[in-house]
């Protein structure tokens, strides 16, 4: 047959060593992924969900319980304790700035640890554009420490949390538009461990955008207080309006 479609023989037998080569990877993936399945069908389970909670609902939705299903549901999936999933949230930028406008007051100081941020967390935090309602313009100080060959700067991160006056650490897990690697959990648990054993009142927020059901942990499984994510296509239905959630841990020691 593949002769007939013009590939021939060696081609064919290329492909199926590399296919064999990769096998492993390939597995590691699948497990991932059915582990990942388990994991929503459990918390769907978990919460009762039926039909009734897919009735819309007028008003001030009060008594929306379809939206606080969804919501403990996403909360039990990352390991949260709280979560917001609204369609008013419109992306994880909005979501990164409705928490980072929550968390931080006039004087407080923000560092982000993985270098650069998205360019449109730029506008936000005011490093970009001419906003009178940015971060920076409301008084909050920004830091940035750049990343060492894919890896976090420890030494560096322990030296700043040591000097204090800290209130916000975020990091960036995804690559973004950069050419760097992503993140993974066990840099992200290594360098949240770090800052809390100088200052385990440092609040860790971590952008998991492209992040979710990657590896078997999340962010706030490994010390992060919040995390965000962008509601892509792994994780939307058709007719699911959310783009953006928010979720935390109340407190960490």
């Amino acid at each position: 047959m593949y002769n007939e479609l013009g590939i021939s023989k060696r081609v064919y037998e290329t492909a199926e060593k590399v296919e064999k080569e990769l096998e492993e990877i390939f597995k590691k993936i699948d497990d991932n992924c059915m582990k990942s399945s388990m994991k929503v069908l459990k918390a769907f389970k978990d919460n009762n969900v039926s039909t009734s909670d897919f009735f819309e609902v007028t008003g001030y939705g009060y008594t929306d319980m379809g939206r606080e299903k969804l919501e403990k549901i996403y909360s039990q999936i990352f390991g949260a304790e709280d979560a917001l999933v609204r369609p008013q949230i419109m992306s994880g930028t909005h979501a990164l700035g409705i928490t980072l406008f929550g968390l931080l007051k006039y004087g407080d100081t923000m560092i982000s640890i993985s270098g650069e941020p998205y360019d449109t967390l730029k506008s936000v935090i005011g490093l970009v554009g001419d906003s009178s309602n940015s971060l920076i313009k409301c008084g909050i100080k920004y830091e940035q420490i750049e990343l060492i060959n894919n890896d976090f700067d420890y030494e560096k991160i322990a030296e700043r949390v040591k000097n204090g006056n800290v209130k916000l650490i975020e990091i960036q897990r995804s690559r973004g538009y950069s050419q760097r690697k992503s993140l993974t959990i066990s840099k992200i648990e290594k360098v949240i461990k770090t800052i809390k054993d100088i200052d385990k009142n440092v609040i860790v927020m971590v952008d998991n955008c492209y992040g979710e059901f990657v590896e078997d942990k999340e962010p706030t499984q490994v010390r992060s207080r919040y995390f965000y994510k962008f509601i892509n296509e792994k994780f939307r239905s058709r007719n699911c309006n959310f783009r953006g959630i928010c979720s935390r841990k109340k407190r960490f020691s």
